[in-house]
């Protein structure tokens, strides 16, 4: 009898025993696993990764600029990630000043920018949803204008541009604005609507990985 009871007790310990190293297994392996927005992105490479609606805004010129975003990564560290990215655009003005030059009868019919840009940037992402990051990129830039009284201008030139992102996570989506400044340059001669190209940049994003 005794021997029953001894070998119930051995059983008994035994299993309660599994049943705590169960409880602490299930406790340490349904800690949450710190990820963030970029990792494990399911986006394929080749597939533009932002989307921006973006506005120049210089010398009473304004010109959205919609822009496509490719953006390949090339170093990410939990939060932390640094892209090459590639991105490019239209850009026609909605508004513009009477005259092309001031104190002249110029009328300033028309104005175009376009350009395509290749860069680095850095992006941050939060466990909170918290997102921001900024970019420097540099390209071609195809603008021109209409004017009356004078000849048609188009010419390429040079754009290097800075852009500031901030935004917040909504799902698998981040949506948030973005502030820049973009600078033309490498001018081989003399422009009248060169004056309106680039300059303050605002407008707002959606970041899809």
């Amino acid at each position: 009898m005794s021997r029953h009871l001894l070998l119930i007790s051995l059983l008994f310990g035994l299993s309660s025993a599994a049943q705590t190293d169960s409880e602490q297994g299930t406790e340490v392996f349904s800690t949450p696993v710190e990820r963030t927005y970029y990792q494990g992105g399911r986006t394929p490479f080749w597939l533009p990764r932002q989307a921006f609606l973006g506005t120049y805004l210089r010398g009473g010129v304004v010109t959205p600029v919609p822009r496509l975003q490719w953006e390949f990564t090339f170093y990410e560290q939990r939060k932390d990630t640094l892209v090459v990215l590639v991105e490019g655009g239209p850009g026609y003005s909605v508004a513009r000043p009477d005259t092309a030059v001031e104190g002249f009868d110029v009328p300033f019919n028309s104005f175009y920018e376009n350009t395509a840009q290749i860069g680095l940037g850095y992006r941050q992402q939060t466990l909170g949803g918290l997102h921001w990051g900024f970019q420097v990129t540099g390209g071609p830039l195809w603008y021109g204008g209409h004017l009356t009284h004078l000849p048609d201008e188009r010419y390429t030139v040079g754009l290097i541009e800075g852009r500031l992102q901030v935004g917040r996570q909504f799902g698998s989506i981040v949506l948030g604005g973005a502030i820049g400044y973009g600078e033309p340059f490498n001018f081989k001669r003399r422009s009248v609507v060169r004056p309106f190209a680039g300059g303050f940049l605002l407008g707002v994003f959606a970041d899809w990985r």
